[in-house]
Formats: structure tokens, sequence, C-alpha cells
């Protein structure tokens, strides 16, 4: 098991474990004693809407402390998303900014804010911080309002008692909210308190910032003309190379992505087992692309599959994997049906992403294509 799985187990069992904390230390003993209500499955149901109530408001926050953070640290806001809704900015005829607002999945659960520097020197840290406080604030608020509350048993203030139990859960949520956000180590996600531990260095900050920078370009249908490495390795600086490195595969400049690929594969102990692993996925796509079929194969037998990727890799739930499948399908195993459904998943996959990212990765995908074509000629009536 990785480190990051490992934490991330971890934290997952923390909160559970202050979930059945607080069930049995307060709820339990506010049901024995009558200070709910005196149906078991009004007390269940209660429970369950207590806690929509309390996702929901805590996202809520944590997305409005982001805006007003990023607001603070110089940062241009592109779009934020809550439960589906999301309120994005598009660029009209004569260049101007025009909010819009759209349903559709979003890529973190919940919610989402994406934004842009200002500067290079843009401040990503009240960004950070500003949800964390308003966390904490909230937990303060709601532990004044549980105190206040004088329990009772009278049947005509049961839903006072509901609003004293009912602040429990929302800061119960609140403290699980925290817990895993901004917990300092590298979890499933890049959570808030990662990106502290990482942004103390002054070349993660640039890193950060222009990567922000050239999402900003993807995002409104642009196309990057600076490709910028960096040769001090981080987690943040590998994420910028990785997206160097696919840039120079989309200008056909392979020996200059195989060294960027190579150099930063050697750096593997500086940089998160995800982005390593996403570094894994686009070399073997790359291999596939510029070396032998037996070549390819051997690679993706001997790092893919030992890697433990290759489920990774036939799910195709991220653009790494899935164009990676379509080049092992197409050139392994030449199957042109594994392909377009591979290219059906992209479509659903295609409704949560910008246009600039779209574009990228078809480019990709008719790159890898094409060869396949040499090999079965009606891979070349694919559309993507």
């Amino acid at each position: 098991m990785q480190r990051e799985d490992f934490l991330s187990l971890l934290i997952y069992f923390l909160m559970g474990a202050l979930v059945i904390v607080v069930g049995v230390l307060v709820f339990r003993p506010a049901a024995a004693d009558g200070y709910l209500f005196n149906d078991a499955r009004q007390n269940f149901l209660f429970l369950l809407v207590s806690l929509a109530i309390a996702i929901v408001f805590n996202i809520f926050a944590l997305q409005i402390g982001h805006l007003i953070g990023a607001k603070m640290g110089g940062y241009r806001i592109l779009s934020i998303s809550f439960f589906g809704f999301i309120f994005y900015k598009v660029k009209t005829e004569e260049g101007n900014l025009k909010t819009k607002v759209r349903f559709g999945r979003s890529n973190s659960f919940g919610g989402q804010v994406e934004m842009a520097p200002k500067s290079l020197q843009s401040n990503p840290m009240p960004y950070i911080f500003v949800p964390f406080v308003l966390l904490l604030l909230q937990l303060v608020a709601l532990y004044f309002v549980f105190a206040f509350i004088k329990s009772v048993t009278d049947d005509d203030k049961v839903m006072l008692m509901a609003v004293k139990y009912g602040v429990v859960v929302l800061a119960t949520i609140g403290a699980c909210f925290i817990i895993y956000n901004f917990f300092p180590a590298k979890l499933d996600t890049l959570n808030d308190g990662y990106k502290i531990v990482l942004l103390n260095k002054k070349i993660n900050i640039e890193a950060y910032n222009y990567g922000l920078m050239n999402d900003e370009i993807e995002y409104f249908g642009g196309e990057i003309k600076e490709i910028r490495t960096f040769d001090q390795i981080t987690d943040f600086t590998a994420r910028v190379n990785l997206k160097a490195s696919i840039q120079e595969i989309i200008n056909d400049n392979y020996q200059k992505a195989e060294e960027i690929i190579n150099f930063n594969m050697s750096e593997a102990k500086k940089m998160s087992n995800s982005t390593y692993r996403k570094f894994l996925l686009l070399n073997s796509y790359f291999v596939y692309l510029t070396k032998s079929e037996e070549e390819a194969l051997t690679y993706y037998q001997e790092k893919i599959i030992k890697a433990d990727l290759g489920d990774g890799v036939r799910n195709c739930k991220t653009y790494d994997s899935l164009r990676l499948y379509v080049a092992y399908v197409g050139i392994t195993e030449k199957s042109i049906n594994e392909i377009k459904f591979a290219l059906e998943k992209k479509k659903k996959r295609d409704k949560n992403e910008d246009k600039g990212e779209i574009e990228k990765q078809n480019k990709l995908l008719k790159k890898i294509i094409d060869k396949i074509a040499l090999e079965l000629p009606e891979a070349a009536e694919i559309e993507i």
C-alpha cells in the first residue's frame, strides 16, 4: 500500500471515529433522556436531514472561503461550482468576460473554485487559510449555540431541541472537513493541508502560479505558447513539467518530451506517488507512440501492470488512463471496438472539462490513432 493510500485510510478512520464518538457521547444520551423525538424513526430521519444540511453548509462555507481567499491573494475567479451548479466566465466576441451558469458534474465533490493569478507573485496562502478560519469560527459559534440552549423534555420545545442537536451534526461534519481538507500531507486528493506544506517554498509558489496561468489559457480555448520546465523537482514543479512534456508531444518535439519525462521520472522520490503515476501512464503512451509494438508491450507489462495501474487504465476514468488504453487496445490487442468504447467514455469526461483541455486530449488521441491506422486502416475512420 502506498503512503498516500495509507494516510487517506487513516484520515477516513479518524473521521469515522469522530462521528461514532459524537453519536455515543451526545446523541445516544439525548435520545435516552427524551431530549429528541419520541419515535426512533423520527430520530433517524432527523439525523439524515441534519447530515444533509451539514454537508451542504460546510461545502458552501469551504468554497466561499476559497473564493474570498483567492480574491485576497490576487487571483481572478474563472469558475465556482456548488453541487452541479457552475458559475463560470466566458469571453464574448468583443473580448469581454461574462458570467454564465450551467448545471453539470464538477471534478470535485460538492464544489470547486478555479482561479488564475494576476502575476507569478500572487499569494495562494489566503486561498488556503480563509476557509480554514471560517470553519474554525463556525465550530466556535456552534459550540456557543449548543451551550446556550438548555436541554428540556417538553414536547412543545422539540423543535428547539432539534436545533440544539442539529448544530452538533453541523459541527461534527465541519470538524471532519477540517481533518480531511487541512491534514498536512498528500492524501487521495490534492488537499489544502498538503498545499500549505508545499507552498512554503518559493519555487512551488512560482510553479503553482505558472501552472494556473497556463490553465487559464486552456480554459478559454487558447494555445500555450511558452513551454517552461523546472530543474528543481517538487510535486508542483513536476506537475508543471508533466504538462510541458505533453505540450512537446503535441508539438511533435518528441526528443524534448522524452528528455523531460526521463528526467522527472529519475527524481521520483521528490514527487508524490500520484504525480509519478501520471508520468508512468504518459510514458507508456509515449512508448506506444514512438517505439515498436514489442517495446511498448514490454514497458506496459513491466511498469503499468507491476505498478497495479492496469485496472485504472481499463476503467478509463482519467484522460491519462484513457489515452494509454486506446494505445494498448489499438496496437497490442488490435481492437477497434475497444477504441470506440474508450472514446465513448471520453465523451462523458469531456462534459466536465474546458475547451482547451478537450482539444489537447483530442490531439494526443489523434496521434496514437493515426499510428494504429497504419496496421488497422479502419481506425482512420474513427471520429474523436
